[in-house]
């Protein structure tokens, strides 16, 4: 609980500090959309399959209930994988996204048939 308490005051440290600064015009504008969005990953299912979020860094939360690992893949950016949680674990991924629909899968070894869903994001 500490470590946790710790990282979270040493990131909003962080964050504060950046906020800082003259007005000399080279400043990027802040990033916008995004979402957090969950999945439950169990014995070879996704629920829900179909998952929508706002373009921009989004948050990828998978609660793994199943018996075996599972991961969350995204086939439009190259298979790449979003996260990984194994049996009992909740881990979570971000991915950045911009406006389209997209193909989420579990890419262990016979699990696609059956654990795919879609991403629409706005």
């Amino acid at each position: 609980m500490r470590k946790t308490a710790l990282l979270a005051l040493t990131a909003a440290s962080l964050a504060l500090a950046g906020c800082g600064g003259g007005d000399d015009g080279g400043d990027a504008p802040a990033a916008s959309g995004g979402a957090n969005i969950e999945v439950e990953a169990g014995d070879l299912y996704f629920d829900p399959e179909s998952l929508s979020a706002s373009a921009g860094e989004v948050s990828v939360t998978v609660n793994n209930v199943g018996a075996a690992e599972h991961d969350f893949v995204i086939e439009e950016l190259g298979d790449e994988v979003v996260v990984h949680a194994e049996p009992g674990e909740t881990a979570t991924g971000t991915v950045t996204l911009e406006a389209g629909t997209y193909t989420f899968y579990c890419s262990v070894p016979g699990h696609r048939t059956t654990m795919e869903g879609t991403l629409e994001v706005s």
